[in-house]
């Protein structure tokens, strides 16, 4: 069992952000002996997630992780339901629909609808972002209770992205405050300069099911487009809501 557990834990250093890895790299972040290390890369490269570029030495990925990806898409079968939806909402304003749910105390991204005009070279899908400086993070939050609220950022810290992003705790709060008064999230540039966000939660009873959400940039999204982005958002909502048997595990609400 320990065994799976370090070799779970050393897929997950592979990140967008960090997807190659020395072996040196490795053992620095994890401690293993060099033994144990080396033994567990040639076992998982043997299974075929993980594989070494011959030349550079570079430890990545491999290409079975990314068929089990599309495994676990087809057996989420709300992603397919709800972009039907988003597709729409998406036509209909010239933004990008993201779907979202919760996980480990961040968001992740499960699907997006872009403009057909819109250069986007790779999927968003499976993607993580902390919860603080997201529209959609902050719309699942306004659904969380102020001790759940603390403990996701005791636990993921308020990293700083952009000058506009919220990283004293008491500021988070009053912002959740007025997302629960609104029943919208906004999101100013807190994550990416020049990109703002309109957010809604998808819940069902106390159940926390994910967040959906409109974005464009700061001159395109005019603040008189608010309401009514919110409102196209909260009509999916509630038809997303009626299907929570549909969606991975579920974050039970505080508030």
């Amino acid at each position: 069992m320990q065994s799976v557990v370090k070799a779970f834990g050393l897929l997950k250093l592979f990140t967008g952000k960090n997807p190659e890895w020395t072996f040196n790299q490795l053992l620095q972040e994890k401690k293993f002996p060099k033994s144990t290390l080396s033994n567990m890369l040639r076992t998982l490269e043997f299974c075929g997630v993980l594989e070494k570029e011959k030349t550079s030495q570079l430890y990545r990925l491999g290409l079975d992780v990314l068929e089990m990806s599309y495994s676990v898409r087809k057996a989420l079968p709300i992603i397919e339901y709800a972009m039907k939806f988003l597709d729409d909402v998406q036509q209909k304003t010239g933004g990008i629909a993201y779907f979202t749910i919760p996980k480990d105390g961040r968001v992740l991204y499960l699907d997006a609808s872009y403009p057909a005009n819109k250069n986007v070279t790779y999927s968003i899908t499976g993607k993580t972002l902390d919860m603080h400086c997201t529209g959609v993070g902050k719309a699942m939050m306004s659904k969380m209770s102020d001790e759940q609220i603390r403990g996701i950022v005791a636990e993921r810290g308020m990293k700083r992205y952009t000058p506009r992003t919220i990283t004293d705790f008491d500021a988070l709060m009053e912002e959740i405050e007025e997302t629960r008064a609104r029943g919208y999230a906004l999101d100013f540039g807190e994550e990416s300069q020049g990109v703002k966000c309109v957010a809604v939660p998808v819940a069902s009873g106390r159940m926390l099911l994910g967040a959906i959400s409109i974005s464009g940039s700061i001159i395109g999204l005019k603040e008189e487009q608010y309401e009514e982005y919110a409102e196209m958002l909260f009509e999916i909502a509630n038809i997303l809501a009626d299907k929570a048997d549909m969606f991975p595990r579920q974050f039970l609400c505080g508030v």
